[in-house]
């Protein structure tokens, strides 16, 4: 990644102060002094987080209000142990039959060179970026702004600076100044589209590519960005089609407030016969962590199985709905296309590769309560992304499962009640005990139930199903609690096809 100047945030506070009158004969004050107290904002000069700036190493501060020019001193006071700086206080004129309204034209904090009679070798430190500028969407209020002062009244204006020392440092006001230390990061993304049918994406964004469509396409996507659970916004390289640049992503940490974030991306896909951005990968991470980046500074990811060289790898993407309506219509023994439930799936518009009509299914749970003839709604989960769904979708065995849906050749002869029942010694919530159940007979009178769970322990951690393979698509009731501990599910496996 390229390297990004370094800035810092100073909160600056106004304070206006005046004597007492002792009574109305007296003269009213002809001055009102103001103050800065700062905080800051860093924007990393590299990925690493050690090039941050001091503040500390400011000598005095450079203040235009109205055309007139200021030099106050900065002061570093410690109170209760805790060390703060602030400028020496400011006098501007004061007018009582006036609106005493004063324009902040520049702010900057200075470093004298340690030749403090001579300015002409000073160097800005810090300062407020203007409207319009690059930097000016990180600030509360860049300038020019205003401020109006009031006799007897204290004003407390937060607003905040810029800092280009790629020092350490640390920013400390009064403590009635609100303080508040950010850092401005930066982290890019490039990613990778696999796909086994290039001509499904005619007529999407992928065909306005500068190459033709391939098996292997520069992927379009987006990312949100949440801190602390709150939006922070949405960023995107669809505007020049994820060719020829990463996305680059510039975000704020807190730096003495705990910072929890989280990135999901969303990659431009096929989603039935039309194209969507579908979510594909959440990253969490605290205050200044990074996601892992290689060695070019780049996060990158490569969604399916075309590609070698990526940070990260994401499994093969399958066209499946939302939602669909789901009815059984029998269970054991076993259904006319060979599974344990035959489960009659519809309101699937085309496109997908999940479609309407009978399906072979299995479930999870020997304790199934669906009932046969009741058609249920449905949400459909890819047994490759279970993070989409409830919570206890993470805590099953799908590498497992998905194990032996492909590899059924090395147990010939086998019948759907050998599958079924090593899917249910799979379940690791509800776990078989190998009883006869549901039409399921005793483990003990299977022929391969045992095998294939044993196998499956032994050779199907971290199975990921790629193209030409099965894989399971999970049916679970809508409306199924996020936290639900082990809600009824059918699963229905596909060819992917992506």
């Amino acid at each position: 990644m390229k390297g990004v100047a370094v800035y810092t945030i100073l909160l600056i506070i106004i304070v206006s102060l005046t004597g007492c009158k002792k009574n109305q004969e007296e003269e009213q004050p002809k001055e009102i002094e103001i103050s800065f107290t700062g905080i800051k904002i860093d924007q990393l000069a590299q990925k690493e987080y050690n090039s941050l700036c001091y503040i500390e190493t400011a000598d005095y501060a450079k203040a235009i209000i109205n055309g007139t020019s200021y030099y106050p001193e900065v002061f570093y006071l410690n109170i209760n142990g805790v060390t703060r700086t602030y400028t020496q206080s400011i006098k501007l004129p004061y007018d009582p039959n006036s609106s005493n309204l004063f324009t902040v034209e520049q702010f900057h904090l200075m470093d004298d060179q340690q030749t403090p009679n001579d300015k002409s070798d000073d160097v800005i430190i810090a300062s407020i970026p203007t409207v319009g500028s690059d930097f000016a969407m990180y600030v509360s209020t860049p300038v020019n702004f205003s401020i109006r002062v009031e006799e007897f009244k204290k004003l407390e204006i937060p607003v905040q600076v810029l800092c280009f020392e790629p020092d350490q440092w640390e920013s400390f006001g009064f403590d009635w100044f609100a303080i508040e230390e950010i850092a401005i990061l930066e982290q890019c993304f490039f990613g990778d589209l696999c796909v086994q049918n290039p001509n499904d994406y005619i007529g999407s964004l992928y065909e306005q590519q500068s190459g033709p469509l391939q098996m292997d396409m520069p992927a379009i996507f987006k990312v949100e960005v949440y801190r602390n659970g709150e939006f922070e916004g949405e960023f995107s390289n669809e505007s020049w089609l994820g060719e020829g640049q990463p996305l680059c992503i510039t975000y704020k940490d807190y730096l003495h407030n705990p910072d929890l974030f989280e990135f999901l991306l969303y990659v431009l896909v096929k989603t039935g016969s039309d194209f969507d951005y579908r979510y594909f990968q959440y990253w969490s991470f605290s205050d200044n962590e990074m996601i892992p980046d290689g060695s070019d500074g780049v996060v990158d990811f490569v969604l399916g199985p075309c590609a070698t060289d990526a940070d990260f790898f994401l499994p093969s993407y399958m066209n499946i709905p939302y939602t669909a309506s789901l009815k059984t219509t029998n269970y054991a023994p076993g259904n006319p296309g060979g599974g344990y439930i035959n489960s009659k799936l519809s309101d699937i518009p085309s496109g997908f590769d999940v479609s309407n009509g009978n399906n072979a299914s299995w479930n999870l749970d020997h304790q199934l309560s669906v009932a046969n003839g009741n058609e249920y709604s449905m949400d459909v989960y890819s047994s490759l992304y279970t993070f989409y769904g409830p919570d206890f979708l993470e805590n099953e065995q799908w590498d497992k499962v998905n194990w032996i849906m492909n590899h059924l050749d090395w147990y010939p002869g086998h019948t759907w009640e050998d599958i079924q029942g090593a899917f249910w010694l799979l379940d690791l919530q509800e776990p078989w005990n190998g009883s006869a159940t549901g039409g399921i007979p005793d483990v003990t009178q299977l022929q391969y139930a045992q095998q294939m769970k044993t196998d499956a322990d032994a050779y199907g951690t971290g199975f990921e199903p790629s193209w030409g393979e099965q894989a399971a698509v999970i049916f679970t009731e809508q409306g199924t609690p996020q936290g639900a501990a082990h809600p009824n599910l059918i699963i229905v496996f596909i060819e992917i096809t992506q």
